[in-house]
């Protein structure tokens, strides 16, 4: 199977994601220089049905390497996300590569629930605890989309809102699309800078690479804030299978008076609205709750989903010399 094939036949089951594509898979792996491709096709034993699992061998250090579903720590899963029976097919899944002492990290997929109306996982069985597994939930906000801007302008947006809209782009706030690797360097700066907001540097870096290579990425939508020439915020959206996903989003604190994240919000909505799509998902927040609560503020529902994790004997001693760092 080629790449185009691989990808056209996820076009077509309405769960898959822009993240399980090989299109994804390319973009990451050229850009994280410890991460390695493993994205394969998948017989389920029990059912017979074939099934396209991205996956990816991430390697932290030298002897410390983890299978992820989904890179970086997006969403995963086999797709078709079901079998011909309608049985959900990640616990299968996660049994099948859970082979010696290696660490693992399956990621689910929300959108099983939106365009399946599966359940997800909600407990592990016991032959998946005694694989290794343990199971946590982590939490996206996601919205439907109207079919008209008028019905989200006029109907959804409050007057203070739209009210900003106006104030805003009468100072001279712009809202412009682009591809500059100079901008998306400028944005890759407003990500170092939010460390120090959000609890410090995170143990887990983007290289400034990666942001080059989404605003290269023809499946995603690349905006900027701009005021006098000066970048104030910018937006990195994926734009795949009637789905919009809200990236990544970076603003200057300095600006806040501007409100550069209200302004490229609104747009990034609008613009979702006009290509015809149909879900525009938040991603998780980190458990930051402020954030939470902006994405709520655009009509973002929270849906959780499931991950299992699988730490290996080498992880389990670092974790032990180590506490606090990472786990994968």
């Amino acid at each position: 199977m080629t790449d185009e094939d691989w990808d056209e036949r996820l076009a077509r089951a309405p769960e898959a994601t822009y993240f399980h594509t090989r299109a994804w898979a390319k973009l990451v792996t050229s850009t994280f220089p410890h991460c390695r491709d493993l994205g394969h096709r998948w017989i389920d034993p029990e059912s017979g049905s074939e099934h396209l699992v991205p996956l990816f061998e991430w390697r932290r250090f030298p002897l410390l390497a983890t299978h992820h579903s989904s890179f970086p720590f997006l969403y995963g899963g086999a797709i078709p996300a079901s079998d011909p029976a309608q049985a959900p097919v990640l616990p299968r899944l996660a049994k099948r590569l859970a082979r010696g002492d290696r660490s693992m990290r399956i990621t689910g997929n929300p959108f099983e629930q939106l365009a399946l109306s599966m359940e997800p996982i909600g407990a592990l069985d016991p032959e998946l605890e005694r694989a290794g597994y343990e199971i946590r939930f982590d939490t996206t906000h996601v919205r439907t989309l109207p079919e008209s801007d008028a019905a989200f302008w006029e109907e959804e947006l409050t007057p203070a809102r739209r009210n900003d809209v106006r104030r805003i782009t009468k100072k001279g706030v712009v809202i412009e699309e682009t591809r500059s690797l100079e901008d998306a360097d400028a944005v890759y700066r407003l990500y170092l800078g939010s460390f120090a907001r959000w609890g410090g540097r995170p143990g887990f870096v983007h290289p400034p690479a990666f942001y080059r290579a989404l605003a290269n990425d023809a499946a995603i939508r690349f905006t900027v804030a701009r005021h006098e020439g000066r970048i104030l915020g910018g937006t990195f959206t994926v734009r795949w299978n009637a789905k919009v996903h809200y990236l990544a989003g970076y603003f200057d604190p300095e600006a806040r008076s501007l409100r550069p994240n209200v302004l490229l919000q609104i747009e990034s909505i609008r613009s979702a609205i006009a290509g015809g799509f149909r879900w525009y998902d938040f991603l998780p927040s980190g458990g930051i709750a402020a954030v939470e609560e902006f994405k709520e503020g655009f009509g973002g529902a929270p849906l959780p989903f499931p991950i299992l994790e699988r730490r290996g004997r080498l992880h389990r001693l670092a974790a032990r010399l180590r506490p606090g760092k990472p786990r994968f």
